[in-house]
């Protein structure tokens, strides 16, 4: 198992050979079991084709064994058009885990968490919106990592079988100025003013979700990457 989830990373687009190997169990939840089920896109599918779910986590740090998600944003996309009606923002319960530095950041408070879901909630949530879709995130392997850790800890899961693309990746690896390291920062925000996207006046997960959605339309338009292969932008 350890050899199977070592080469999942090194060759995401296996994510689908990964999916097929994994016994569902009767118990699992009805979101997680559903998205086992359905097979994932095939790696040659072009850009143009597919559906995209932009993620963003709101946390209290970046290690998943000792911080916790305090929200997940979420909004669906093609290549065609943001579905600005789906955007959404789910809160997790966690208030108890609130820090006042990130609390300044985010402004997520433990008043405003203790209306919030359970994280079992929000992740049945996230592999409903999932199901069939591209994940998009900027800089990914933050919610990689903390999608992994809950399916490790909740199912014993070794690794989540789906398919990420980083906006972040895609700057780097396909435009000039990433190429031959023009720029000062790959921040979201940065990357947005350098596109000419507006700025967003106060940050949540939700809205970091759609300005990360944003950023990859534009990437997709000025970079000619309409007609590539998703298993050319899929991160590891």
């Amino acid at each position: 198992m350890l050899t199977d989830w070592l080469q999942h990373w090194k060759h995401p687009f296996d994510a689908e050979a990964l999916r097929q190997r994994i016994q569902i169990d009767p118990h699992w939840s009805a979101a997680l079991r559903a998205y086992l089920s359905h097979p994932l896109v095939l790696p040659e599918t072009p850009l143009s084709e597919l559906r995209f779910l932009a993620l963003d986590f709101e946390t209290t740090g970046l290690t998943p064994a000792d911080d916790q998600i305090l929200s997940i944003g979420m909004v669906d996309l093609t290549l065609e058009a943001i579905d600005i009606a789906g955007h959404e923002e789910l809160l997790i319960n966690h208030g108890e885990f609130i820090k006042p530095e990130t609390a300044q950041i985010n402004g997520l408070t433990p008043h405003a968490l203790a209306q919030g879901i359970s994280l079992v909630e929000g992740m049945n949530r996230l592999l409903e919106r999932a199901q069939g879709k591209i994940l998009l995130a900027h800089h990914c392997p933050i919610e990689k990592r903390f999608i992994t850790h809950f399916l490790r800890q909740h199912y014993q899961l070794k690794a989540f079988p789906g398919y990420f693309v980083d906006t972040l990746e895609i700057e780097k690896r396909f435009s000039y100025a990433g190429r031959n390291r023009h720029h000062d920062s790959y921040q979201l925000d940065d990357l947005r003013r350098y596109y000419h996207l507006p700025d967003y006046c106060a940050h949540s997960a939700a809205s970091d979700a759609l300005a990360c959605g944003e950023l990859f339309l534009v990437q997709a338009k000025k970079l000619g990457l309409q007609k590539t292969p998703i298993r050319q932008l899929l991160t590891g």
